[in-house]
């Protein structure tokens, strides 16, 4: 009976330990070290190259990069919380006033000093802007057909639909980059006369394109490729901003203006 009950008590407290390891984000936000929290306020420079590495203000981290957007972050446990689009802990290996140790994702050594330079506030004077921010692309075409010559005009900008995709910066610390997605337009002329005239989004694409990757991808591109006797083929690319996962979704426009689609 006495063993039972000491077996019955480990694994209560086997238990209760890994329920405090696990303490979801508002509790532990709840019961944050506000001393750790107060100590990291300021501006921080690697240890190295003494260059801005970030800028702690309140509940919030900057970094000296205009696409890496700020971070909500406290500290509880010894253990460094970064909020973004997903939340990690960066284990602290020791702080104090002007010196903060940290590992990074891979498990090496973050060594930051803060530092009382008001010059290297410039930094981080800054509004985030989106990665691609302005950017457009445009392709016009004079197709010869046996039904004629057509003109293929197509036209692809961002717009203001915001897509999130995690990165890593130098110091191996997981940080949020903002892209916009685009929208690509068509506009299709037989002889002058129009044809064909849409705009696409990446939603319209759902049916063949995975939903989760729908959500981290943007319209990158759309062009003309080919002709036959029949219609007129256009590839739309969707991919992950800045990577080479891409879908390849071909389109298909008849003369008479019909459109279908379908993945490459």
């Amino acid at each position: 009976m006495k063993e039972k009950t000491i077996v019955s008590v480990l694994v209560l407290l086997t238990l209760l330990l890994a329920a405090c390891r696990n303490r979801g984000a508002d509790y532990q936000q709840s019961h944050e070290d506000k001393q750790a929290k107060e100590m990291l306020q300021g501006l921080w420079t690697n240890g190295e190259s003494s260059d801005p590495a970030m800028l702690v203000k309140g509940d919030s981290i900057f970094y000296p990069d205009s696409a890496s957007m700020p971070v909500r972050f406290w500290v509880y446990q010894d253990t460094l919380y970064l909020q973004g689009k997903t939340l990690h802990g960066y284990k602290i290996e020791k702080q104090a006033p002007h010196l903060l140790k940290f590992a990074n994702q891979n498990g090496d050594e973050v060594r930051l000093v803060k530092s009382g330079d008001k010059t290297l506030r410039s930094a981080f004077s800054y509004h985030v802007y989106a990665v691609n921010t302005f950017r457009e692309e445009s392709q016009d075409t004079v197709i010869r057909t046996d039904l004629g010559y057509f003109e293929s005009r197509v036209h692809v900008e961002t717009t203001s639909d915001k897509v999130i995709k995690s990165t890593y910066n130098d110091n191996g610390v997981e940080v949020d980059n903002m892209y916009l997605d685009n929208v690509a337009s068509l506009r299709l002329f037989n002889h002058g006369t129009p044809v064909f005239a849409h705009d696409f989004r990446k939603q319209e694409f759902q049916s063949l394109v995975p939903r989760d990757f729908l959500s981290r991808s943007i319209l990158r591109k759309m062009y003309f490729t080919r002709a036959d006797a029949k219609a007129l083929y256009y590839y739309v690319i969707i991919g992950i901003p800045d990577a080479d996962t891409t879908y390849v979704i071909e389109l298909r426009v008849t003369p008479d203006g019909r459109m279908s689609k379908k993945l490459r």
